[in-house]
């Protein structure tokens, strides 16, 4: 079996294409790296742009290494030398498309793609596996994806490795990488004419492995599942209002899911005036953590309400000692923390939902707040916020304390912002005083969108 699978930058063919390797126990080739890796090269040797033609001596020699890791990019090594993160920066990006437009570069890159390819088993992804590399692929996929969502994968993924570029340049950059692929001379990026195209605006990681499974026929999800995520004519029908993550346990988790929050979001929407602001700030892939003030124990339910994606939250485990509502909330995606000691268990659990690119819900906080717009905010959350590729979300929730006065039910307007992702330390600062950071710029965060809601 081989499946190809192509696409435009940012239209996340690496992501779709590690996850469906995993799934389907085949393994995962990131062609997109190993040009990268030439350019980097190039550039390191001075070649580009005037003696890019010289690059294919570099492609015939570099000892490549790739080391797969569950919750990231592909490790690459060159020899011992890790260039995982050089290969991402924004000057490879702007010239990685010159470099593979060398004859040469392309004729030693593309055999040793083949060569992998012959060993079967494998999921290959890149701009022209399905046209050149392998036109006799079992499965072919064309990912894309509008400009702006391709943009706001790209700022993302770049945010999580302390790099904060404007959104209109990642646009520009797009947008000029777009033309010189297509309008290339030489393996022009382009649909395979019997690849199955699929626009992953809107919908979920989940929802496009399902769907790339199901042409592999994996089973992984049931005919009429995929019928409906690809649509009759092969197009994919729109992102459901609720995904759910991989991790769901089962169908008690499913329905109670789907129809706890089909009623409470129109629920809230009527009764409390829930405004939400901010959703374009909310990644619709990837692993993300939430951070949201605490005001009351229906802080929960309103963000969830609100989010366009299942979130998994880290609750008191005080929840629990009542059993229906342990059991309600428990399959709601919910987990419990036993606050006030190290809680290895919960953390383990945190780890895993954002290993499995879900939703993390966390109220920094530690406990409600009544007194002060926000309370001390406990280091422990930039242990999750500084894995790789996590986004994390700062949340500012408005009167959800009001809610419940004295034992009455009150019904004032309710307020769920969601801020722009949060500046993660850069590279240059020291490992030992990255958390901090970290923690100051989530509070910074959330200080500010308290204040823009007093204006």
């Amino acid at each position: 079996m081989i499946i190809a699978i192509d696409g435009p930058a940012g239209s996340g063919k690496s992501t779709i294409a590690r996850e469906v390797a995993k799934r389907l126990r085949m393994r995962y080739l990131d062609t997109g790296a190993m040009y990268r890796t030439i350019t980097l090269l190039a550039l390191e040797a001075g070649l580009v742009p005037d003696r890019i033609a010289e690059s294919g001596e570099l492609a015939a020699t570099v000892p490549f290494r790739f080391e797969e890791r569950a919750d990231d990019l592909t490790r690459v090594f060159i020899g011992d030398r890790e260039v995982t993160d050089e290969i991402r920066d924004r000057t490879v990006s702007q010239n990685v498309s010159a470099v593979s437009a060398e004859a040469s570069v392309r004729a030693v890159l593309t055999q040793k793609q083949r060569e992998e390819a012959a060993k079967g088993r494998v999921v290959l992804e890149g701009r022209d596996m399905g046209t050149v590399v392998v036109p006799n692929a079992d499965v072919k996929v064309f990912l894309t994806a509008s400009v702006e969502e391709r943009a706001r994968r790209r700022r993302a993924q770049q945010l999580a490795r302390g790099v904060d570029q404007a959104l209109d340049e990642i646009v520009s950059d797009i947008e000029a990488r777009d033309a010189y692929d297509s309008g290339r001379a030489l393996a022009p990026l382009r649909k395979a004419d019997d690849a199955v195209e699929i626009d992953t605006t809107g919908m979920t990681i989940e929802e496009v492995i399902q769907a790339v499974c199901a042409l592999a026929g994996d089973g992984s999800a049931p005919p009429e599942e995929a019928a409906l995520e690809l649509g009759t004519s092969g197009e994919p029908a729109r992102a459901r209002k609720y995904p759910l993550s991989r991790l769901v346990r089962g169908p008690i988790d499913d329905w109670l899911y789907r129809v706890a929050y089909s009623i409470v979001s129109p629920l809230f929407t009527l009764f409390w005036r829930m405004s939400i602001h901010g959703v374009e700030n909310v990644p619709l892939s990837g692993p993300v953590v939430v951070a949201s003030n605490h005001r009351s124990n229906l802080d929960p339910f309103f963000i969830g309400a609100a989010f366009p994606r299942q979130i998994h939250f880290m609750a008191k485990a005080e929840l629990w000692k009542f059993k229906p509502l342990g059991w309600l909330v428990g399959n709601l995606g919910t987990f419990p923390v036993h606050r006030g000691k190290a809680d290895r268990e919960a953390v383990r659990k945190a780890v895993d939902v954002l290993s499995a690119e879900a939703v993390l819900g966390l109220f920094p906080e530690g406990h409600r707040q009544r007194e002060r717009d926000l309370g001390d905010i406990r280091p422990g959350v930039s242990m999750f916020s500084l894995r790789e590729n996590v986004v994390t979300i700062p949340v500012v929730l408005r009167h959800t304390d009001k809610v419940v006065r004295r034992h009455l039910l009150r019904f004032p307007r309710v307020v769920v912002v969601f801020g722009p992702p949060i500046a993660l330390p850069g590279p240059n600062v020291p490992a030992s005083q990255r958390s901090a950071v970290a923690s100051a710029n989530l509070i910074e965060a959330l200080h500010t969108l308290l204040r823009e809601g007093e204006m």
